[in-house]
């Protein structure tokens, strides 16, 4: 990763930790995710309000998927900062994702969106910055490419009466070049059918929608989801079930189940669980 990189990360850095410090309210979060692929994954992430109308978050994620060539680990690390000028609202946020024998890509997003009492329409930028290390069939062909991808698209929450909820939201990503699979290029390292795995990060483009059923301090989503990876073109159909309940006054659990359809892997079934702690007055 260059140095420009690095500088723009670390001071990401160090603006969240020293606003962080003097949060007024917060949440905590720790998450985890199995599916029948054996993929694993485990995620720590935390909320910040800084003032009554900013807000600071971070998520630091790994994960774990089984290919040809054993396990493959990536990890996720990602800062924002959110702040509502009311109505109209900005997110910004930069993040890392990867495996430095791999794959890595550093990120850079921003949401602009307007929130009113009970909607909420946003229009989405993410700008991505990829290394990726080859592996020929022969070891002196190793060499390392660039490549990027800008994505645009757009998120919506509205109401459909006292207690539901419709949530919609899409995302088309343009690379700088052809990153399709190649018969001479070790790309097996990307295939697995769990929803973890590499080559279900780099997609072409991605739908979803899903309706939000409250019931009193619970809560029961119902999610559908659509995306086609760039790497082999495959059409990957998901769908989801969530259920959020209260442990105590400062703690919430939700467990979600997760049922993916790809044309290339096959049919996979995954279980989610997160904790949730609201710390602060």
């Amino acid at each position: 990763m260059c140095l420009f990189r690095k500088t723009i990360a670390f001071a990401f850095l160090a603006i969240f930790c020293t606003v962080a410090a003097h949060a007024e309210g917060f949440v905590l979060g720790v998450g985890a995710e199995s599916d029948s692929a054996d993929g694993r994954a485990i995620s720590v992430f935390g909320d910040f309000g800084v003032g009554e109308k900013t807000w600071l978050s971070t998520t630091v994620s790994s994960y774990e998927t089984d290919n040809a060539f054993g396990g493959m680990r990536t990890t996720l690390a990602d800062v924002g900062i959110d702040h509502w000028f009311k109505p109209v609202g900005i997110r910004l946020n930069t993040s890392y994702w990867g495996n430095s024998d791999v794959l890595e890509s550093f990120d850079l997003g921003t949401s602009l969106y307007f929130r009113g009492e009970k909607f909420m329409v946003s229009a989405d930028y993410k700008r991505r910055a990829f290394d990726f290390v080859i592996l020929a069939d022969f070891p002196d062909l190793r060499r390392e490419i660039d490549f990027s991808a800008d994505g645009w698209g757009m998120t919506g929450r509205f109401p459909l009466g006292e207690s539901v909820s419709l949530h919609v939201g899409g995302m088309q990503y343009d690379y700088s070049r052809n990153i399709r699979i190649q018969q001479d290029i070790d790309s097996l390292r990307f295939l697995s059918s769990s929803r973890l795995s590499m080559i279900n990060s780099l997609i072409d483009h991605r739908v979803n929608a899903g309706l939000e059923f409250k019931f009193g301090l619970r809560s029961i989503d119902l999610t559908a989801g659509s995306w086609q990876t760039a790497v082999d073109g495959g059409k990957v159909n998901s769908f989801s079930l969530g259920f959020l309940t209260p442990l105590s006054d400062r703690t919430d659990m939700e467990f979600r189940f997760s049922y993916d359809d790809s044309e290339n892997f096959g049919n996979t079934t995954a279980l989610s669980v997160y904790l949730y702690y609201f710390g602060g007055s």
